[in-house]
């Protein structure tokens, strides 16, 4: 196995739209992580000789096959990252096709569809092609390593229709092209828009990236990645397979970004979800008086592994939902804490649904210890938490049993930040004392796994007691619905309590394992079994070294 490859497609369009998933299976057997495709079709004669680089027209026959390329890809070799080179691709005589690729990671191994390329007196086309295709891709490199032949599908050539030139309409293409859309972990669809877009640009491609208020209501916005990996990601992929144009990548924060502004824009790439979007944008420049852009509409990706609870299509969406129950951090080794119990805290919003994910753990095998529960135990009279409230927070905190009523401690603090902090450097400390005594307790009693549930297990730094802290999130208004329904609260107050905590998105950059209780109970539980699994595989891992 190789880690990456070029495969170069010299067989005429038609032959390649019915090979290649076959091709793409075989290709698959020999590269492991990264996949290149330069389509350079055969002439009419099919009687080449040399392998050449050469100009290639963009017609519709080509725009469907690369569709194709990326779709089948995603069902036969979704392992691969896969990258379909466009530098040569253009209808016009002035674009400069002859380019230098300078992609990273580099090319490990050449593969063609026909072996004439690298068989007996066509030794030559090994040198013109090492020449003038491999060392633009690692121009330090000394030998070319040895060719391997792809030769699946070749008895499909004389009956698909070798030697047919492709006749199909040729594509216009355009000085400057936008397109815009979030680009979380850039996925098949997105390299569909992105080439798409890429291959109606003669000069510069322009790229809205959303950011900020935008992106708050996609699901598990939390988990989206920070808008500078996603606008360097983007810029990246065009730079690599279209490097002859210039990329301006942007941030947008509301749904027009620059097409509103930028004069110079001709055409606009859109999915079908999108669609209106492009009305939209048009609508306004016609009211600022600049020229209408052209709108071109790519088809959603069928996602064909997608669960019950996934889109029907390839979306980042589905990919956020996959990442539930899975490590997005690695836990850092901690100085004095002891491999055994090991230690999962699992912390969330109020209203976040952690209760539930606790006793879903424990069906697993896991035994739990309730913070809130040793929070009531420090309120006890005659603990030293006791006496410090009273003297801080007078006597009417205390009810007619002479304990601390907690409702009418929490309307002086939830109140006033400078209190709220007074009642947490009390509190928090004996809590953590108690919640240190429980562990040891279950690591005299051979306890492999403990949970150790908190709300505030982060705020109080509580998280130093454990090795793994794993987060329960639900979107904001999930979360206010269930406090005015549950506790019977208004909106406001729901509003006040969950002001007054840390935010899932500052939670979930400190947690190791997210999981979110928004859905079903089945798929609730199909996330914290999938997180237990992996759990139980990194311990077995661990244990080994």
């Amino acid at each position: 196995m190789f880690s990456s490859g070029l495969l170069i497609l010299t067989r005429p369009l038609p032959v390649l739209r019915d090979t290649i998933s076959p091709l793409l299976s075989e290709v698959a057997k020999v590269i492991s992580t990264t996949l290149y495709v330069h389509i350079q079709p055969s002439t009419p004669d099919g009687n080449n000789k040399v392998f050449t680089v050469s100009q290639t027209p963009y017609t519709q026959e080509l725009r469907t096959l690369i569709t194709q390329l990326y779709t089948s890809s995603a069902s036969v070799c979704n392992h691969l990252d896969v990258n379909i080179l466009l530098g040569h691709i253009s209808n016009k005589s002035y674009f400069p096709w002859d380019v230098s690729y300078r992609i990273k990671p580099g090319c490990d191994v050449i593969l063609f569809d026909d072996d004439r390329w690298v068989t007996g007196v066509e030794d030559v086309a090994k040198t013109r092609l090492v020449n003038h295709i491999y060392k633009k891709f690692q121009p330090d490199c000394q030998r070319m390593p040895s060719i391997d032949i792809v030769n699946a599908c070749r008895s499909n050539t004389s009956s698909s229709g070798n030697g047919q030139i492709d006749k199909s309409p040729l594509i216009s293409s355009f000085a400057n092209t936008v397109l815009g859309g979030t680009f979380d972990n850039i996925h098949t669809g997105h390299k569909i828009l992105l080439s798409e877009g890429c291959l109606l640009a003669d000069k510069r491609l322009t790229v809205g990236v959303t950011d900020g208020e935008m992106n708050n209501k996609k699901t598990l916005s939390e988990l989206i990645q920070p808008v500078q990996s996603r606008l360097e990601a983007v810029k990246s992929f065009i730079q690599n397979v279209r490097p002859n144009i210039t990329p301006d990548v942007v941030p947008i924060y509301d749904a027009f970004g620059p097409t509103i502004t930028d004069t110079d824009l001709q055409c606009i790439v859109l999915s079908e979800e999108t669609r209106k979007g492009g009305q939209m944008v048009n609508d306004e420049r016609q009211k600022k008086g600049f020229p209408i852009l052209e709108e071109f509409v790519i088809e959603l990706v069928e996602d064909q592994q997608h669960s019950v609870y996934e889109e029907t299509k390839i979306s980042s969406s589905s990919l956020r939902k996959r990442r539930l129950g899975t490590l997005i951090n690695t836990p850092q080794k901690k100085e004095g804490l002891k491999s055994l119990p090991y230690v999962i805290g699992l912390t969330g919003g109020i209203a976040s649904g952690k209760s539930a994910v606790c006793k879903r753990l424990e069906g697993l095998g896991a035994v739990s210890i309730d913070c809130d529960k040793l929070g009531h135990q420090v309120y006890k009279q005659g603990l030293p938490c006791y006496n410090r409230l009273v003297e801080v927070f007078g006597l009417s905190i205390v009810g007619e049993d002479k304990e601390i009523f907690r409702p009418a401690l929490g309307q002086i603090v939830f109140s006033d930040p400078e209190k709220l902090k007074m009642l947490n450097s009390i509190v928090w400390p004996e809590i953590s004392k108690l919640a240190d005594e429980k562990i040891q307790q279950f690591r005299l009693e051979g306890r492999q796994i403990v949970v150790l549930e908190a709300a505030l297990l982060l705020d109080a730094g509580w998280d130093s007691l454990v090795h793994e802290v794993w987060t329960s999130i639900i979107p904001r208004q999930e979360a206010i619905k269930r406090l005015m329904d549950r506790n019977k609260f208004t909106e406001e107050e729901a509003c006040k309590r969950l002001d007054s905590q840390m935010t899932n998105q500052e939670r979930v950059n400190r947690s190791h394992v997210v999981l979110c209780t928004l859905w079903e109970y089945e798929y609730t539980q199909t996330q914290v079994e999938k997180a237990w699994s992996l759990l139980n595989d990194r311990r077995t891992v661990q244990n080994k070294l």
